[in-house]
């Protein structure tokens, strides 16, 4: 039975065959046949150099014998090192990787199997195979043990047969688009990469798709995907090419990242074309400031020193990590989008840095129906083309699309890589419509304000809403792009339409490793109790709140008269402070003010009008002292629905950098001091 029996070609699989030969494979053949241990790039190889349609259930048994053979496990290494020493030479199938040592005058290379034994290799073999000296090759190489010649390094390479393609003909693959239309091409791309064309129609999670290839087409893009699990946030790339080092969550140094500097060698960032950071949240940055600091400076550049060692790269850095979501949209209770990240990365010249953010709660999960059956380029010729392909650039293409006034150089290198590498991957001989440049401008332009939008809710100060994208557009049209109901609809909440005596409304600044990265509200109720005096705090072990409430009390009792209240309630009644809503730590000084209306309001039994919220410290005289984050605080209330902001009078001039759209929502009220923020606040 000839393979096309099992596995039925469409009319694209039979159109890539025809134009493209032995430079594709059935992909369904490939991800049904398990070569043990084998990268999938080695796998597609090995079938379409050996696998021939009439006798391929034959073919796929001897590869497999043969990989069990000479492919040892780890249990087994000992085994072959004392075969090796027993019989003087071994012949094995493994990840071989060669570095020229200069100061020892010699090419020396690694064999997985071997473990830590380093092995010579002649002039020739590197010559060659000039992969085993850019990453590494897997292949079938003849080790010799002959420590006369060397006792240090006593293993020497005899010969290696590589399993992976050589230098491809990249013109050759450019003139293959001529042969597909759009739609098709696309559909090649997908399944090339291991998805099925089928399952993915809309161009929307086509685009998204092809994004994650970007890094590897394009220098130095850095991009994160944040999203479900099971979305396939590294299958592609972990898959698609050698060059492609991942660091799944662990412990990383600047030694192993950048230059190791003891025995001067470069770290992944020089050897590889793509850095994934896979399982971000569990990634742990060693010597957490010297590694993110000159991460950031990489980041920047392209360049990275370690002592007086400095090396430039291209490698494209891609963070991937998950994200909780509801529906199609990340769960409302993120205050930015970044916060799965380590918080030693929660900074903004960090992030500025990345040139875009995947929509991973967009992404479909990974299922059988998602990945290919059809016919796609062998996965280790398409992996190497896309790296030949770095070399082209149509970033001035992108530049030909004039963007909206007041983006940044960031935005617009970010727009230009994320932009040019689409179009490589898309149009790679050059030959597209205006249209379809607009359609991918847009789109690069989309993943970079997703970046921009979460530097406006980490720094509002300093990054003031704006829109990238080409001249004429009004909006993205991504969903999450959209203005969120809760930031322009009040939440359903009593506070905000009735008055009520003792519940008022607190704004507070939410910190991460130090870092303020949002606002958010407290809900304060306060009651007075008969039968003894003093006051009492719950909901809170917060000694900041609870020293802050202890303050205002005190203020009240030298200044109950001129509050209005009552000394006979002072002398009866125990005032009862209930912190309803204190789910993570809040820095409490500045909610002084709003304790202390709270307090009053139920001293006096005059309810609190709806719709308030209030910050400001309390000073020993009743002045109403400055405090921070109130860009912040302000986002907060307008989100919870609250019209009326009362803030001290120090801090006035903030008014100016609201952004807005939460202008349009809230009214500011500077006061200096507490006597007039209980008369504005406090209803008969």
């Amino acid at each position: 039975m000839s393979i096309y029996d099992e596995y039925p070609l469409t009319a694209l699989d039979q159109k890539a065959r025809q134009f493209l030969g032995d430079k594709v494979v059935i992909k369904s053949l490939s991800a049904s046949t398990s070569f043990s241990r084998l990268p999938r790039y080695v796998s597609e190889y090995l079938i379409a150099k050996y696998v021939k349609p009439d006798t391929w259930r034959q073919n796929l048994e001897d590869i497999q014998a043969k990989i069990k053979e000479l492919l040892p496990d780890q249990e087994h290494r000992e085994l072959l090192k004392d075969k090796l020493l027993a019989k003087g030479e071994v012949v094995l199938i493994d990840f071989v990787e060669v570095r020229v040592d200069l100061k020892q005058g010699q090419r020396v290379g690694k064999i997985q199997a071997l473990g830590d034994s380093k092995v010579r290799v002649p002039a020739n073999i590197p010559q060659e195979h000039p992969g085993l000296l850019l990453g590494g090759l897997w292949g079938t190489v003849r080790v010799k043990y002959a420590p006369e010649e060397d006792r240090d390094q006593p293993n020497e390479i005899i010969s290696f047969t590589p399993f992976q393609v050589g230098p491809p003909n990249v013109e050759e693959y450019r003139s293959f688009r001529k042969h597909f239309s759009k739609e098709e091409w696309i559909g090649l791309m997908l399944q090339s990469a291991g998805y099925s064309a089928g399952a993915f129609p809309d161009r929307r999670t086509q685009l998204l798709l092809l994004s994650r290839m970007v890094p590897l087409v394009e220098r130095n893009v850095n991009m994160i995907e944040l999203g479900p699990r099971q979305t396939g946030k590294t299958f592609l790339l972990r898959n698609l090419s050698p060059r492609v080092f991942t660091i799944s969550g662990g412990k990383t140094t600047p030694a192993n990242l950048f230059v190791n500097l003891q025995n001067k060698q470069t770290g992944i960032l020089g050897t590889r074309k793509v850095v994934v950071f896979d399982e971000i949240a569990h990634t742990n940055f060693g010597d957490e400031n010297e590694t993110i600091s000159t991460l950031k400076d990489y980041m920047e550049s392209g360049h990275f020193s370690r002592g007086s060692l400095g090396f430039t790269s291209d490698a494209g850095i891609v963070f991937a990590g998950n994200l909780d979501v509801e529906g199609n949209l990340p769960h409302p209770k993120y205050v930015h989008l970044l916060e799965p990240l380590p918080k030693e990365l929660i900074d903004t010249a960090f992030h500025d840095r990345i040139h875009g953010y995947l929509p991973g709660w967009e992404m479909p999960k990974i299922t059988p129906s998602s990945l290919t059956t059809g016919v796609g380029f062998v996965i280790d010729y398409f992996g190497e083309v896309l790296c030949r392909l770095r070399e082209d650039s149509f970033a001035d293409k992108v530049r030909s699309i004039p963007l909206q006034a007041g983006v940044t150089r960031r935005d617009q290198v970010a727009v230009e890589r994320i932009g040019s590498g689409l179009l490589k991957i898309l149009y790679p001989d050059g030959n597209w419509t205006y249209e379809d440049l607009l359609e991918v401008v847009t789109f690069a332009c989309e993943l970079r304000q997703r970046v921009h939008n979460q530097l406006s809710i980490l720094a509002p100060g300093e990054f003031k809403p704006k829109l990238i994208g080409p001249v004429h557009l009004s909006q993205h049209l991504a969903p999450d792009l959209q203005p969120r109901k809760e930031t322009i609809d009040p939440l359903v909440d009593r506070l905000n339409t009735e008055a009520v005596v003792g519940a008022v409304t607190g704004l507070c600044v939410v910190t991460e490793g130090g870092k303020e990265v949002g606002g958010d509200i407290l809900q304060i109720q306060v009651s007075c109790l008969n039968g003894s005096t003093g006051i009492n705090v719950t909901g809170s072990r917060d000694t900041v709140l609870v020293d802050s409430i202890k303050a205002v009390y005190n203020y009240i009792r030298a200044n109950f008269r001129e509050l209005g209240i009552s000394e006979q309630r002072l002398k009866t009644q125990q005032v009862a402070v209930h912190l309803v809503r204190i789910a993570e730590p809040k820095f409490g000084p500045s909610a002084g003010l709003a304790f202390l209306v709270g307090m009053v309001s139920a001293l006096t039994g005059k309810p609190v009008k709806p719709g308030f919220a209030f910050t400001g410290e309390v000073a020993l005289h009743g002045d109403v002292g400055p405090v921070g984050g109130l860009l912040h605080k302000i986002t907060a209330a307008a989100r919870a629905g609250r019209k009326n902001v009362l803030i001290p009078q120090a801090n006035a001039s903030v008014v100016s950098q609201i952004p807005e759209t939460i202008a349009q929502q809230i009214n500011i009220i500077p006061v200096a001091d507490v006597r007039k923020a209980v008369e504005v606040s406090l209803g008969e």
